[in-house]
């Protein structure tokens, strides 16, 4: 009887630990703690069938760079103050004003602000294509899926945006519009966002980007790509990372691991890969900062050449990482990424011509 009593208690205290500890039970290969979505950084028709639920459309507006030292033009848009969507389009026009385009491919960043915390978050990045052949008739539409910054989107929401060309003249100049569509149905909601990684809060190479390979100046360093905490809301069950990265300069330094590879014009022409290290653990998956320009729509210059993660005349190519935890416990993780070592052939990271990237990598909680 003795040994049929201990026998029933330990059994008793193993469910009962196994219930109250459930993450103990978690295996989990923490090398592959990071996974790719499969899922399109644009479209070119609006993928939603039905009608929106809400619309806010702005005016259409002129692409100049604003000033060394000025501050982004800004404009407020009017959304009901207790919206909850399921799902949000951007629908981004791009034109022209006088005779048609400016001549220029050049970066285009939209933010909103975050009434809470006062935080501006660059949304969407674009690309102005090379306009000299087209016309004062000529415009193309993109859809953009912007649901994830659905919960900053109440009542009178401010957004701003920045143009990196000099090339708007009295004659021609790039314009943008957009429009947001605001559906019921869509995926589960979001808990919350924490920004991980923003270039252009704390640039140094002029533009908004960090420099790549300067000595003495590495984009490695905490204050860039360093480790970051990931803080976990109660609840969490899926962790998403938005990652936004393009290439720019025309750098011809080195990769001091490609012996055989001849430097095109880093880091808009070269591609590149990212790596993430979750909890300490290298992870297995490897972002790859390349776009093919093979079947871009035909404009002047470079068009149809590739480049890192964009293409003259589009929205840049965003890509999206699920986040496993090693334990559904965990209240936090810590999270690196690193780049492939380049060595720059300028020795200022604002020098013309150097390499630099533009990164934002924002992480989105799922319920």
């Amino acid at each position: 009887m003795f040994r049929l009593i201990t026998l029933a208690t330990v059994l008793f205290w193993a469910v009962a630990c196994s219930k109250e500890q459930p993450a103990q039970l978690d295996k989990v290969d923490k090398s592959t703690m990071t996974q790719d979505v499969e899922r399109k950084p644009f479209y070119t028709r609006n993928p939603m069938s039905k009608a929106p639920a809400y619309t806010v459309e702005d005016q259409e507006r002129r692409l100049q760079f604003p000033g060394w030292g000025a501050e982004d033009p800004k404009f407020t848009l009017r959304f009901p103050d207790n919206g909850n969507y399921g799902r949000v389009i951007m629908e981004y026009t791009m034109g022209s004003e006088g005779k048609g385009p400016a001549d220029y491919d050049n970066l285009v960043m939209l933010y909103l602000k975050d009434k809470h915390s006062g935080e501006w978050l660059e949304f969407a990045r674009l690309f102005t294509p090379f306009g000299g052949m087209f016309d004062s008739s000529w415009e193309m539409k993109f859809y953009l899926d912007i649901t994830e910054y659905a919960s900053l989107l109440s009542g009178d929401t401010e957004f701003k945006f920045f143009y990196q060309g000099f090339d708007a003249t009295e004659e021609r100049a790039h314009t943008m519009k957009i429009k947001i569509l605001c559906y019921n149905e869509g995926k589960g909601e979001i808990l919350g966002m924490q920004s991980l990684y923003d270039s252009s809060t704390n640039p140094n190479n002029g533009y908004r980007g960090w420099a790549y390979g300067v000595e003495g100046h590495s984009i490695e360093a905490q204050e860039r790509l360093g480790e970051r905490i990931i803080n976990i809301p109660a609840g969490t069950k899926e962790i998403v990372v938005r990652m936004a990265i393009t290439g720019h300069g025309h750098d011809l330094g080195s990769f001091p691991n490609r012996p055989d590879y001849t430097v095109y014009n880093a880091a808009e022409f070269d591609d590149n890969y990212y790596y993430f290290t979750l909890d300490g653990i290298r992870q297995d998956a490897v972002g790859h900062i390349f776009y093919s320009n093979a079947e871009n729509y035909i404009q002047m210059g470079t068009y149809n050449y590739d480049r890192a993660n964009w293409a003259p005349g589009n929205p840049m190519n965003v890509q999206y990482w699920d986040i496993k935890r090693s334990s559904t416990a965990a209240q936090s993780m810590t999270i690196d990424i690193d780049l492939e070592e380049f060595v720059s052939s300028f020795d200022a990271p604002n020098a013309e011509g150097v390499a630099y990237y533009v990164v934002k990598c924002d992480a989105f909680f799922y319920r």
